[in-house]
């Protein structure tokens, strides 16, 4: 009797076992990003009648490092967060605060019109405003068909 090995159900049961395992040990800790890696801020995405106000938090970014892309259907957001300078003779007993290039990009869940969005950094969190396009409405004429039907 011949035996067949299916290698894809098993690498199929050894992930699940896995995901199994790491959903019982729980959420893990965070960590800092590596060397070179790029952090993605927390957004708030909310709506108006006539506009889409998205809000990125981004304590200790400056304007000048902040840079925002408007396409037809999202933001790009990117930038980077320079490292304070140590204190002269301190020694840091936890540092958890995050450095280094950021980035993250938003879906539009609508039309807007581009020439009117606007972006301000106040209090460490970037609102980007996006202006919905005017309704319009076009009255229709009816007329009889002329293809004899």
């Amino acid at each position: 009797m011949v035996r067949r090995i299916k290698p894809v159900s098993r690498k199929v049961r050894a992930e699940a076992r896995i995901r199994t395992r790491e959903r019982a040990a729980g959420p893990a800790e965070p960590r800092l990003p590596d060397l070179g890696e790029v952090t993605v801020p927390a957004v708030d995405i909310y709506e108006t009648t006539t506009e889409f106000i998205v809000e990125i938090e981004l304590p200790g970014v400056s304007e000048k490092d902040v840079k925002v892309l408007l396409f037809s259907s999202r933001v790009e957001v990117s930038g980077f967060k320079r490292e304070l300078a140590a204190h002269a003779g301190s020694r840091y007993m936890r540092l958890e605060r995050e450095f280094g290039a950021f980035r993250r990009d938003v879906v539009v869940p609508g039309a807007v019109d581009g020439e009117r969005a606007f972006a301000a950094l106040e209090n460490g969190v970037l609102t980007i405003v996006l202006k919905k396009p005017p309704r319009r409405r076009r009255d229709v004429e009816i007329k009889p068909r002329r293809d004899g039907a």
